[in-house]
């Protein structure tokens, strides 16, 4: 039997502007990292090489916006004779380092179009009478790219403005707002609502003692303590003054110009007197008839009464929206208190987005969400990088 051919191994396998050029890297000393990355950033690629004839920093000398499609293949990783592939997706070059000695050089690629404006040119728009979905729509659009909203709710707005900010930066920060994640891949601008991957099934139990775990990290700190509950304080509309007090204010004004032209003097001066009281009156008068703020407080199921409580100041129109801001709040602020990295033997079946069970850990144990994968193949063989966090479950 050839050992060879059953031989345990990952390999990666590149396209370069439309060529297979996987056999021609293989004499270089090829490293690549792929990052499924977190929401809000761009999943990237990587690739070193070993450069002693120069040619990479001369002839072969990668440009900007050249693109790489890229996989990596295993070879009886898990059992012998079985093949598994991971799809990286599609890449345009965005930087090229070189270095020395020995010489080597390093290209990055990114999951967005380098040529494309909605990265780096920075506008200023008015949007107005527009959905959440729509704007995305329009911004995917301009990247090229094909939208797909996986949102249970499309938020409507009167009007957004963006102020001296790229597309993608307005885009993300919107979606922040709304509990939304945003995600570019595989040339498509992807939306979606990650309370929904949370509920998802385990993909995977990772456990302490069984699984192919090279390396680990949990911690706790007061710090990063997930809060009780969010309070928002709103400032609920101004009621309406009634028309009497407008035509009271007119008979007045008919009153005083019906007063003689000899006692005009005194009056005028009166009068001045009499309106600055009346002015501050009416801001007395006004200020009493504003609503007091009104002060919400959400609590997911389970959380200790006594607990810490994050406080937001929001600009919404009701208690409904208050409630729901409130919630969007807490779960961004709570997601930074579980989270954990871990350093796997390789797993092509390991992405963004997937949810996993941690079993053997202690207080650590529970169910997570895989935040960002980031799977490297090189020279020390094959291993999958994990940021996770807990999942919030509401």
């Amino acid at each position: 039997m050839d050992e060879t051919i059953d031989a345990r191994r990952a390999q990666v396998v590149i396209n370069y502007n439309g060529k297979d050029i996987t056999k021609e890297l293989s004499d270089y000393s090829l490293d690549l990292t792929y990052t499924d990355a977190e929401p809000g950033t761009l999943d990237d690629l990587q690739i070193n090489l070993e450069d002693k004839a120069r040619k990479w920093s001369g002839p072969w000398s990668p440009s900007a916006g050249d693109r790489i499609v890229a996989y990596i293949k295993t070879i009886g990783w898990d059992k012998p004779g079985e093949i598994k592939r991971l799809n990286c997706g599609s890449f345009e070059v965005d930087s090229i380092d070189f270095a020395g000695p020995p010489d080597t050089v390093s290209i990055k690629a990114v999951s967005l179009p380098v040529t494309t404006s909605v990265r780096q040119e920075k506008k200023t728009k008015a949007w107005e009478s527009v959905t959440l979905k729509s704007i995305a729509a329009e911004i995917a659009k301009r990247a090229g790219f094909s939208l797909m909203y996986e949102a249970h709710n499309n938020p409507k707005y009167d009007r957004q403005d963006q102020t001296d900010v790229s597309d993608l930066a307005f885009l993300n920060d919107l979606c922040k707002q709304e509990g939304i994640a945003l995600k570019v891949t595989g040339k498509k601008l992807v939306l979606f609502d990650e309370y929904v991957y949370e509920q998802k099934s385990p993909a995977l139990t990772i456990e302490r003692g069984v699984s192919d775990i090279i390396s680990y990290g949990f911690s706790f700190s007061t710090q990063d303590v997930a809060y009780a509950g969010c309070e928002v304080s709103y400032q609920p509309a101004a009621k309406k003054k009634s028309s009497k007090k407008k035509d009271e204010k007119k008979d007045d004004k008919k009153d005083d110009t019906s007063k003689t032209k000899s006692t005009a003097t005194t009056a005028e001066s009166t009068s001045k007197d009499a309106d600055k009281d009346s002015k501050t009156g009416k801001k007395k008068k006004d200020k009493a008839e504003q609503p007091k703020p009104i002060k919400v407080i959400y609590r997911p199921p389970g959380a200790p009464k006594d607990g810490p409580i994050l406080k937001v100041s929001q600009s919404v129109g009701s208690q409904a929206e208050a409630i729901n801001a409130a919630r969007k709040s807490l779960r961004e602020k709570n997601k930074e208190a579980g989270k954990a990295t871990l350093s796997l033997m390789g797993n092509v079946s390991l992405a963004a987005g997937m949810t996993i069970t941690i079993k053997g850990f202690g207080r650590f144990d529970g169910k997570y969400i895989i935040v960002s994968a980031t799977h490297a193949v090189g020279g020390s063989g094959y291993t999958t990088n994990l940021e996770i966090r807990k999942v919030l479950g509401w």
